[in-house]
This record gives structure tokens, C-alpha cells and sequence, in this order.
């Protein structure tokens, strides 16, 4: 009996590992992020036309400001359940194009895994081979924040730039933006 006891126990463990296994294997553990990168945030892509979006998001968009001298509008959208602040510019509302998308959702994540709620020195330390500038925000201009700030992210001149909004040396909104000068 003695020498049985080792051998079910053996027995026993492996069925327990390779039943765990399986179950991981059917069910793999889900991730909910949306990537964040130069050139977009998730499907929702830099440079896409007014048609391109409504067809994304499923509704039509008014943009008034694309017909005017301003040339712009900033819209609010819902993509995915979440928030998103989109600026669109042309010269008229049917050749409007996407310049900028911003968000405040945490699901919302580079490749680094920086989103909102990253510390702004993992930011900086996530980004190192890259083009980087950090600055304060205003609070009223030209008073310079002491808790606002932002760091911009490119990967070559003259590309589009993610920005990490920050409060208190914490992310609050990440936005892609198409074109972000800084030297």
C-alpha cells in the first residue's frame, strides 16, 4: 500500500495540472484593451475621412466649423462604449479628416502599456529611444500649472504624436494627434 500512495498521488497531480491546463486553453483570459498608437487608437485611425468614421461608429456627423474660415470641429463621440474626443479639419465637412483623438478611457493602452492612470515618469522611462517633449500646462495664461502637464511622444519628424495629458504626475487623457511640432 505504501508504495501505492506515491503512484495516486502522482496520478492525482498530473490529472489536476493537465485539466487546469485545458481549461485555460478554452478559455484564454480576456483583454480588454485598446491599443493606443502614432497612428490611432484601436480602428479609429488617423487621416480617416467624415464617410470613413460614420461608418465606423454607425451615425452621421455634423461638422459645421469644416465649412466655415475655422475650419475644424471638435466632436464627442462613443466608440466601443467609450468616450472619445475627436477634431476633424477641412475645408468642408465632406472632405474633412481626422487630426486628433483623445480619450479618457483606461482600457485605452500603448504597446507599453501606458494609459490613464500611469505614472508620468513611466511615461518618460516607457519612451526613452523616442523623440519626447514635457512641459507644463497652463492654469490661466500665462501662469504655468504646478500640477498639469503633458508629454508628447513621436517616433520621427514631422509624424504623429502621442500626448499623455497628466494631473498630479498621473495620466488623465492619452491623445493621438497627426501632426506634432516640437524640436
Amino acid at each position: 500500500m505504501k508504495k501505492k500512495t506515491p503512484l495516486l498521488l502522482g496520478l492525482f497531480a498530473c490529472i489536476l495540472f493537465s485539466c487546469g491546463n485545458k481549461k485555460e486553453k478554452d478559455n484564454p483570459p480576456q483583454n480588454n484593451d485598446y491599443l493606443v498608437s502614432m497612428t490611432g487608437i484601436d480602428s479609429l485611425k488617423l487621416e480617416m475621412t467624415k464617410a470613413q468614421l460614420e461608418k465606423l461608429l454607425n451615425t452621421k456627423l455634423s461638422l459645421p466649423g469644416c465649412a466655415t474660415d475655422s475650419g475644424g470641429d471638435t466632436i464627442n463621440v462613443k466608440y466601443k462604449n467609450m468616450d472619445m474626443t475627436l477634431f476633424m479639419y477641412g475645408s468642408d465637412d465632406s472632405t474633412a479628416t481626422l487630426r486628433s483623438i483623445q480619450t479618457t478611457n483606461a482600457s485605452c493602452k500603448t504597446a507599453a502599456g501606458i494609459g490613464v492612470g500611469a505614472d508620468k515618469m513611466n511615461v518618460i522611462d516607457s519612451y526613452a529611444d523616442y523623440g519626447k517633449y514635457v512641459a507644463p500646462e497652463l492654469d490661466i495664461y500665462p501662469v504655468r500649472s504646478t500640477t498639469k502637464s503633458a508629454v508628447a511622444v513621436r517616433d520621427t519628424v514631422n509624424t504623429g504624436a502621442m500626448v499623455f495629458h497628466i494631473i498630479n504626475k498621473k495620466v488623465v487623457s492619452v491623445e493621438v494627434i497627426s501632426y506634432y511640432e516640437f524640436e
